[in-house]
């Protein structure tokens, strides 16, 4: 071949070669001209962090302007390339360059190093290979295996064989045989084109060769290279549809960064859900996804796996990836909370990261999917709801469960009832989980009272001789601490019998999922808890009713005291039962002369519970034991109310609702510096693809005609006492009031 047409073939492959590994990147644009644009540092600086995965920052950032506004001079290339060879030097065996000469521009030094950062990084992806000579001969019995079957191809070396084409196509069909081999016998280039097209748009693998070049074959250099990316990027079959996407998960996990980083520099607080739904729905349709709804308004958008099968139930996932106003505390920091950073540990830094990556999970699995899948189909639709609003918008009858009740409540058609919910929540089994990845099914609820004690007319007591004439007066403190510790039994310290309250049956599945929390820190706990006999910390963090007084203050000239008192309650139980309760403890608790006023809050949250013993469940606490490798699994019921989870269940009340989510202290999600781990966020879309994948053996017993079904029911515990419940609870538990006489 002649030098020039060698040279220009070189040109064009690093050109392409640069160009597919630097795509994904803001910070550098397309090159054109790949001598003069490697000249000032930059774009090399960008290719090798591409290409190592790691940032280079510890070795120097290069100058991006020269002083003054002026361009970069020399001297600014040669610094900045310097940076890079120190890289190099770390990393690869290069002789006779330097950052002089490419700042120079010699063409031939250049491409030589180009070709030995091309050869170094191939052998290290590809394994097991430590030169040139040991790359050739592992891409060469590659090409033989895949090969094999066709008996019009003999793969003999990596030049010659490949010349008319027909063995990059017996390569794509060994993956896929559904792909159509039919090689032309004549069109030489036309082979080359089908093939370097199914490649790219199929696998991702760049286009590196020219499909017109009839004899692009020849350059020894071009085919190593490409072959290398065929390698490393082919599945070991498309059927294969997990391997293929897991594969696809990897191969694009700076795409996954770049959009995640444009979320976080979304703000989406309180009164901006346009602009972030927007962004959302964008994301969805760049990804393949079909956007049923896009309410930009009110920050609600529905993506939908773009095969639906109205005859398949649909798995739906939720998350929340509004962000309330980080306001001074982020700027206490002089820090910006919507300007995603990298970290350097591995972490995304900004507001609401962690959020918005649970909302961006479920989006790129099923990205994955649709490139991995070709023409199949999944066993279940699949819809991701992704939500940005306030708490108020979670609370009972609120913005969320009216959007869930009317998109999905339904019996039949297109807003029939799903086969189940995966909700994203972070942390969402704190304190039996911590530092795991959990899946909550159900959430404990609360309610709060406030609890006025008076004792007396403050106007009568002014007057002498009260004690005598009104009877004895009771230190007002102490009749308030009456009232309050006949929560608990004086001997013991466990919690009475609360008419309206109750705990964990015996008989019951949920027993033994308390009995499999496993290494739960119980540090916090013990010196404080008084357990009855046989019940757990974890038993009781998750199932049984808790009393804590939140504030207190006794007032002896007024003869008032008033508390404010918290009630933890069991998953799915009713707050206005508990509110009962709660009065008619207190008020049984008033003594002579004294009067007892409780006022319930008009917040009240009811938690929710879902089966532990469905095999959605079990298919998806598998999937994160397979791709959760990083932390330990754990299934539990949440000691604390999980809002985005309750509105979703209580919008779907006979559909089985699973939380999940890591349990991340070094995230300080909520907090200032929230940062979210980039391995959490990559195993969660693995999670999703298992999980999704894995429900093909699962047979729902759904109709053909799409009539919904109640396939998990939610379980109830037992009531309050009837008589409890009915002689206190008015139509809107607000205010009742006992006093005691003579």
């Amino acid at each position: 071949m002649p030098p020039a047409r060698s040279a220009d073939r070189h040109r064009r492959l690093f050109t392409n070669f640069v160009n597919a590994k630097l795509s994904e990147r803001d910070d550098v644009p397309p090159i054109t001209d790949i001598f003069e644009d490697l000249r000032d540092g930059r774009l090399l600086y960008a290719l090798l962090e591409e290409l190592s995965g790691q940032s280079l920052a510890s070795l120097g950032r290069p100058t991006q302007k020269g002083k003054h506004g002026k361009p970069l001079t020399r001297i600014d290339h040669v610094a900045n390339l310097s940076i890079s060879f120190r890289y190099i030097k770390q990393t690869t065996k290069i002789v006779g360059i330097g950052p002089g000469d490419v700042a120079d521009g010699n063409e031939v030094l250049i491409l030589g190093l180009l070709w030995s950062i091309i050869v170094f990084f191939a052998a290290k992806d590809l394994g097991g290979v430590e030169n040139v000579s040991s790359l050739k001969k592992k891409i060469l019995k590659w090409c033989q295996k895949r090969t094999e079957k066709n008996d019009d191809v003999e793969i003999r070396n990596l030049k010659d064989s490949f010349k008319d084409g027909r063995a990059f196509l017996a390569i794509l069909h060994d993956v896929d045989p559904d792909f159509e081999y039919e090689p032309s016998p004549v069109a030489t280039t036309q082979n080359f084109n089908r093939a370097f097209e199914e490649a790219k748009q199929r696998y991702g693998v760049p286009k590196l060769l020219d499909g017109d070049d009839a004899e692009c074959w020849r350059d020894d250099q071009s085919m190593v290279t490409y072959l290398s990316e065929l390698m490393k990027r082919l599945p070991e079959s498309a059927k294969d549809m997990a391997g293929a996407a897991l594969k696809y998960v990897d191969d694009h996990q700076k795409a996954m960064l770049k959009d995640l980083s444009r979320l976080c520099a979304c703000p989406t607080i309180p009164g901006t859900e346009h602009a972030g739904a927007s962004l959302i729905a964008d994301l969805m349709k760049n990804d393949g996804l079909d956007v049923d709804i896009e309410d930009t308004n009110g920050g609600v958008v529905v993506g939908s796996w773009p095969k639906k099968d109205p005859s398949l139930p649909t798995v739906l996932f939720v998350a929340d990836y509004g962000v309330d106003d980080p306001g001074d505390l982020w700027k206490a920091g002089d820090t910006e909370p919507f300007t995603p950073e990298e970290d350097g540990r591995g972490r995304l830094r900004a507001a609401g990261s962690v959020g918005k990556a649970g909302a961006l999970a479920p989006i790129k699995a099923i990205s994955a999917l649709i490139r991995a899948a070709s023409d199949e189909t999944l066993a279940f639709n699949v819809d991701v709801l992704c939500f940005c609003g306030s708490y108020d918008d979670l609370e009972a009858n609120g913005t969320l469960e009216k959007v869930v009740a009317d998109r999905y409540g339904g019996e039949s058609g297109d807003n029939k009832k799903p086969y189940a919910v995966v909700v994203d929540t972070y942390n969402c089994a704190s304190g039996v989980a911590d530092n795991k990845f959990a899946v909550a099914f159900g959430c404990r609820g609360e309610c709060e009272v406030k609890v006025v004690c008076k004792i007396g007319d403050p106007a009568l007591a002014e007057k002498d001789n009260y004690a005598v004439e009104y009877g004895p007066l009771i230190d007002v403190n102490q009749f308030l601490s009456h009232c309050l510790i006949s929560f608990r039994d004086p001997e013991n310290g466990f919690l009475v019998d609360v008419p309206g309250l109750v705990g964990l049956p015996a008989d019951t599945p949920y027993k033994k999922v308390v009995e499999n929390v496993e290494d739960m820190d119980t540090s916090n706990f013990t010196s404080i808890l008084a357990l009855p006999p046989g019940v757990t910390i974890a038993e009781h963090l998750m199932f049984h009713p808790g009393v804590s007084i939140t504030d207190m203050y006794g007032d002896e000239k007024d003869l008032k005291g008033e508390a404010t008192v918290f009630a933890s309650l069991p998953p799915t139980f009713s707050p206005e039962a508990a509110i009962a309760g709660l009065k008619e403890r207190f008020e049984g608790a008033a003594v002579w002369g004294s009067e007892v006023t409780v006022t319930a809050s008009p917040q009240r949250c009811q938690g929710f519970l879902s089966s532990v013993e469905s095999p959605f469940l079990a298919k998806l606490t598998e999937a994160a034991k397979k791709r959760i490798s990083h932390r330990q699994i754990a299934v539990a019921s949440s000691p604390v109310y999980l809002p985005l989870a309750a509105a979703v269940a209580r919008a779907l009340p006979t559909v089985a609702t699973y939380a999940c989510g890591f349990s991340d202290a070094d995230a300080h999600a909520g907090d200032k510096d929230e940062a979210v781990a980039i391995d959490d966020v990559t195993a969660t879309i693995k999670t999703i693809i298992h999980l999704l994948l894995s429900l093909k053996t699962l047979k729902p017993t759904t109709t053909h005609d799409g009539q919904a079904h109640d396939l998990f029911p939610q379980t109830t515990l037992p009531p309050a006492p009837p008589a409890a419940a009915q002689q206190h609870n008015n139509d809107n538990g607000a205010e009742t009031t006992h006093t005691t006489s003579q």
